[in-house]
């Protein structure tokens, strides 16, 4: 199963069906959230693909979620912006609710920096940085994706 993990699109798009084209054959898209109305777009734009999401920090008007545990490959993975869990001072917290969850695996935006680290025992932390406004480098979004029994992930820096 292949996913794209998409953050912080702000009203940008262009941006997500550019990295969308450039990911080659998908089975999920995941956005965390900032803006809420792009999922929207990528809902009708992209069905039948499956479109999960949480709300970001600029997604206040809006009802839903701003963390969930979603299924992917028969895998349980936690998905947040990352804004009310401080994850500009860490990922501890995060990985910390994504493992009582029982997840394998804890997906995050909110920073605009790309982020992928994986621990000795396999949990994973991906924060695929920003399709649109990046902070510190270029653009960027990351390809999920599992493989003889194991969860892989990419960060894909590129230029709009």
């Amino acid at each position: 199963m292949r996913a794209i993990v998409l953050s912080d699109s702000h009203n940008n798009v262009s941006a997500c069906e550019a990295a969308i084209a450039a990911s080659g054959k998908l089975d999920l898209i995941i956005h965390l959230g900032d803006i809420a109305r792009d999922t929207d777009y990528l809902e009708t734009m992209y069905y039948p693909i499956r479109v999960v999401s949480v709300l970001g920090n600029n997604d206040f008007l809006r009802q839903g979620d701003y963390e969930r545990v979603i299924e992917f490959d028969g895998r349980k993975i936690f998905i947040c912006h990352g804004h009310t869990l401080g994850v500009r001072m860490g990922t501890e917290r995060l990985e910390n609710i994504a493992r009582q969850k029982g997840c394998e695996a804890a997906l995050f935006g909110h920073t605009h920096q790309s982020c992928l680290k994986k621990s000795e025992d396999g949990f994973l932390i991906l924060n695929p940085g920003s399709v649109s406004q990046p902070r510190g480098g270029k653009p960027s979004f990351a390809i999920l994706e599992t493989e003889e029994n194991e969860l892989r992930s990419v960060i894909v820096d590129w230029i709009l």
